[in-house]
């Protein structure tokens, strides 16, 4: 094999180092120096008189080049040793025209000088770099600059001990395949590292929301503990005086408005209270077997007076269906369920609650033969805060937008899943399963 095609098969292989080196290293600054060691290694740096290599990489925010990787050689670390300024702390400003790297980057060529000063002012003084050039024997320094999909990401720095004159054509050749591949490697690094900086952002941002969701939570069960306290002697009060009959009609129905509004406060605190409790995993459920029909029947019973008023029929399905649940927690979602048919039912309507065991899970189904939900509207029924309103009359149904979140989660927590089935002018089906036994 000629000398030329075993230098050329060498830098191909020295170029899988590099991408290999970049794919397995997470660490920024950690791959940039194993890619100038890797570099310097397979140039023969032993034989063909190179002391170090430098990468440097392009500030665009603070215009600047910043020093981010040197090679490990007996040369370099004499001269992190001997240099006034800390490498990282070399730092050359663009507007710094006189300096090589500054030329190379901005005009995208390579540069060759025999006084090494011309790569280090104005960071460094000059003299000292003269004096330390004529310790190391430094004849030539070569500054490429390192591109990568046609953007300038930095300069490669190569200081040898031979002249311009002694490198020979290959070696040149050799030199700028390494510059590419170095420009593709640092590509990628930059790459992994804007991803590694927006995932520990995102994770800081993360840890952030959770604690400040936390402290809304604390806030909310606090508050609502507090309010609900005293909302229920108001309500107790009210009631007191709606039972004396010798009240005026007039400030019965006043009475009568801060009652209802009154409840509508509690059960805003309530639910409020039960989310909080369900979201933070402290909310108890005390599983046991129970008929799902006889609650439906219990519901009902409560509901009465709202469903006789509209002139509604509520039908539940008399049988044997027994289920394992935290009955007292199954009792709010029939009653949401249910209350919510008879709001959008129209009067005259009719609600049906049915059951169905399909082997191990029982499936209950809420069905009222309302305007039914419009479709693009589905999507919302079971997310916090949202109401839905009727699909003809597009008003929305008076309620704090959690009974069907809770019902949801109340559900899934029981083993069960819960969905809705609806058609405009058709009605709609709430259905939820459990665990049948």
């Amino acid at each position: 094999m000629q000398p030329e095609n075993a230098a050329y098969k060498s830098v191909f292989e020295s170029i899988w180092k590099i991408e290999k080196t970049v794919l397995e290293t997470v660490d920024f600054s950690q791959a940039a120096k194993q890619v100038v060691n890797i570099v310097f290694t397979e140039l023969g740096y032993n034989n063909y008189g190179y002391q170090a290599i430098v990468l440097t990489l392009l500030d665009e925010e603070k215009k600047v080049l910043r020093r981010i990787a040197i090679s490990n050689t007996e040369d370099a670390e004499k001269f992190l040793r001997e240099t006034p300024i800390p490498f990282n702390d070399i730092i050359i400003p663009l507007w710094a025209e006189q300096n090589l790297s500054v030329r190379a980057i901005n005009e995208r060529k390579m540069f060759v000088t025999e006084n090494v000063a011309e790569i280090f002012i104005p960071a460094v003084d000059r003299e000292w770099v003269d004096q330390f050039q004529m310790v190391l024997k430094t004849k030539t320094a070569i500054v490429y600059p390192v591109i990568a999909k046609d953007k300038i990401l930095g300069a490669l720095i190569f200081t040898l001990t031979k002249s311009e004159s002694e490198m020979k054509e290959v070696e040149w050749q050799i030199l700028e395949s390494f510059v590419g591949a170095v420009g593709i490697a640092l590509d990628n690094a930059l790459l992994f590292k804007s991803v590694k900086d927006q995932e520990e952002s995102l994770k800081v941002a993360n840890e952030r929301l959770k604690e400040l969701d936390k402290m809304k939570d604390e806030f909310l069960s606090i508050a609502s503990h507090e309010l609900r306290t005293p909302m229920t002697i108001v309500k107790d009060y009210v009631s007191v005086m709606l039972n004396d009959k010798g009240i005026s009609q007039e400030n019965r129905e006043m009475l009568e408005k801060v009652f209802v509004s009154t409840q509508r406060l509690i059960a805003l605190v309530n639910d409020n209270l039960d989310v909080s409790k369900i979201e933070s995993g402290t909310m108890q459920f005390e599983p046991t077997e129970f008929d799902i029909s006889k609650l439906a029947f219990e519901v009902k019973d409560e509901l009465t007076e709202k469903y006789t008023k509209k002139k509604q029929k509520v039908e539940v399905q008399v049988g044997n269906y027994n289920v394992k649940a935290d009955r007292n927690k199954i009792h709010q979602v029939l009653m949401n369920l249910i209350d919510n048919a008879i709001k959008y039912s129209p009067d005259n309507g009719l609600i049906e609650v049915t059951f169905m065991q399909i082997e191990n899970t029982l499936v209950t189904t809420i069905f009222d033969n309302g305007s039914g939900i419009k479709p693009e509207n589905m999507s919302k029924l079971f997310q916090k805060f949202e109401r839905v309103g009727d699909a003809n009359t597009q008003q929305t149904i008076i309620g704090t937008g959690l009974g069907l979140y809770l019902c949801k989660m109340i559900v899934e927590k029981s083993g069960g899943e819960i969905r809705a089935e609806s058609e405009e002018g058709k009605g709609t089906k709430f259905i939820f399963t459990l665990p049948a036994v």
